[in-house]
């Protein structure tokens, strides 16, 4: 089965600290990862050996998020992912931002049993569009905003959100922090 990303985000938010996310975007390595990895399964573990040993938050336990095949993923370093199967279906467009902010990408879930098993996720790029155009750039990313995906686990989120006229930032927390959008957020293509 040939994979096409559109999106892979990998990060944390430093120290758990509130606020300015250190993330990644890992869509190009994942890409090469899949393509190579194809014929066995499409089973990935997801850490810093598979994005070139590069770390967007040393010391902190980081967050995965990625749309391959028009279906949603979610989950933490080192846990791993089948991305034949599982993932949540992409909800549609998000509508226009009516701010600074514009949402093209978030996910929000886990993998149920912390196994290699089908991801459990939610598209919450509408959600989170919403959000930001009412009430601005700070989030809590959490079931009370999201939903729950994946009941009685910890979830995982990813975002690519761009700012005006300064491009697109990389976001990813596990559930229950805070990320403000207009602060932060990771640069870096790998």
């Amino acid at each position: 089965m040939p994979f096409n990303v559109s999106f892979a985000v990998y990060g944390a938010l430093p120290n758990n600290n509130g606020g300015a996310a250190a993330a990644f975007d890992v869509s190009a390595r994942l890409q090469d990862n899949l393509n190579t990895l194809g014929a066995s399964g499409g089973i990935l573990k997801i850490g810093n050996p598979i994005f070139f040993g590069l770390d967007p938050a040393p010391g902190n336990t980081k967050h995965f998020g990625a749309l391959v095949n028009n279906r949603y993923f979610a989950c933490q370093e080192g846990q791993t992912i089948n991305f034949n199967s599982g993932g949540g279906p992409t909800s549609g467009a998000p509508g226009p931002a009516t701010g600074d902010l514009t949402v093209k990408f978030a996910v929000y879930g886990a993998l149920p049993n912390n196994e290699s098993v089908n991801a459990q996720a939610y598209d919450v790029t509408g959600l989170l569009q919403a959000f930001l155009n009412v009430q601005g750039g700070d989030v809590l990313c959490g079931d009370g905003l999201f939903g729950d995906p994946s009941h009685g686990y910890l979830k995982h989120f990813a975002a690519v959100v761009t700012r005006a006229s300064e491009g697109d930032f990389f976001f990813a927390c596990e559930e229950g922090q805070s990320i403000n959008f207009s602060l932060g957020g990771g640069v870096r293509k790998i």
